[in-house]
């Protein structure tokens, strides 16, 4: 007879169901204020700050307006400036009426799935709208945007590659209506991914130079024309993909596994991606794979650290939910 599995650590309850809108509340306090609560508003700051428990409240239907019950919930109070505040405030929870236990699971599901889950799956698995698990979705890309990325350093491998489209194979018409994505990876380190108009020079060499520590870099690219003339800023090795595809440790091998990851999520899990949303999803697989050498807790902890700065724009979800 098998006993059931003794409960290690506190991220169990996001995988078996048993966390509660009170422990998502007091996680996401732990991991936004680590040392003391703060008033979040910037031109307070202010240190002295106490707790306020509201009680439930039925709000009555009216001629425009159906009625609903907000739930007991706490709130906090800044002393210096009287303006009350949740843990939710100013970052991509707020004004969302899904409960704050399911945004947290649903980021530890996109955190630990290596290609990602689709806003359909988080449909039926919390009986949303797919209109609300869809932009539920959105807002956690949005907070997966590294806001302040580090210069890459190293051996750092350039390549593009061509996104969506309904032509395959390789032969006339291939790169007709796919878009364009440009990426850099350091081996053995992090990802930038930008989704670009065309791969001119003149639009590829300024994310080069913006995103390479240049005196502590060189470049490995293919013999793509674009590349030209950047061997005077810095190191540029070149692998000719006609003859070879790798001589010594000259290659592009390490940004096409990137590549094949991103193409099979967005193949495998999200089926069709709009192009105007095409960078968030590059934002969401850069976050995973610049994070792929921790576990999925450290992952899921890093990903709510970065949940302040509300989305204020509203994107309008496709038509159909046969994509996601």
């Amino acid at each position: 007879m098998h006993n059931e599995p003794t409960r290690k650590g506190s991220l169990v309850s996001l995988t078996d169901g048993t966390l509660t809108e009170a422990e998502a509340r007091a996680m996401l306090e732990r991991i936004r204020w680590p040392e003391r609560v703060r008033c979040i508003f910037e031109d307070c700051g202010g240190a002295d700050v106490y707790r306020v428990e509201v009680a439930a409240k039925t709000y009555p239907a009216t001629a425009t307006r159906k009625g609903r019950t907000v739930g007991a919930r706490s709130l906090y109070k800044c002393k210096s400036c009287r303006r009350q505040f949740s843990v939710t405030k100013g970052t991509i929870f707020e004004d969302s009426k899904i409960p704050l236990r399911t945004w947290i699971v649903v980021m530890y599901r996109m955190c630990s799935s290596k290609k990602g889950v689709s806003a359909l799956q988080i449909q039926r698995e919390f009986g949303l709208s797919y209109e609300s698990a869809w932009f539920m979705c959105h807002r956690i890309r949005y907070a997966m945007q590294d806001k302040s990325p580090k210069l890459l350093s190293g051996t750092v491998e350039a390549d593009e590659t061509y996104v969506g489209g309904k032509v395959r194979g390789r032969g006339h018409g291939y790169r007709k209506n796919k878009t364009i994505v440009f990426g850099m990876v350091e081996r053995d380190g992090n990802a930038r991914t930008h989704v670009v108009p065309d791969n001119s020079g003149p639009t590829l060499k300024p994310l080069l130079h913006a995103a390479i520590d240049t005196k502590n870099a060189r470049l490995m690219t293919d013999e793509w024309r674009a590349y030209n003339g950047i061997e005077k800023s810095l190191p540029h090795g070149v692998i000719r993909h006609k003859s070879e595809y790798a001589r010594g440790d000259i290659h592009t091998n390490t940004i096409e596994s990137y590549w094949a990851i991103l193409k099979r999520g967005l193949i495998g899990v999200y089926h069709n991606v709009d192009a105007g949303y095409l960078p968030m999803y590059a934002s969401e697989f850069e976050f995973r794979y610049n994070r792929r050498k921790v576990k999925d807790a450290e992952r899921f902890a890093s990903l709510l650290g970065q949940v302040e700065g509300r989305l204020d724009w509203y994107l309008p979800a496709p038509e159909s939910p046969s994509t996601s």
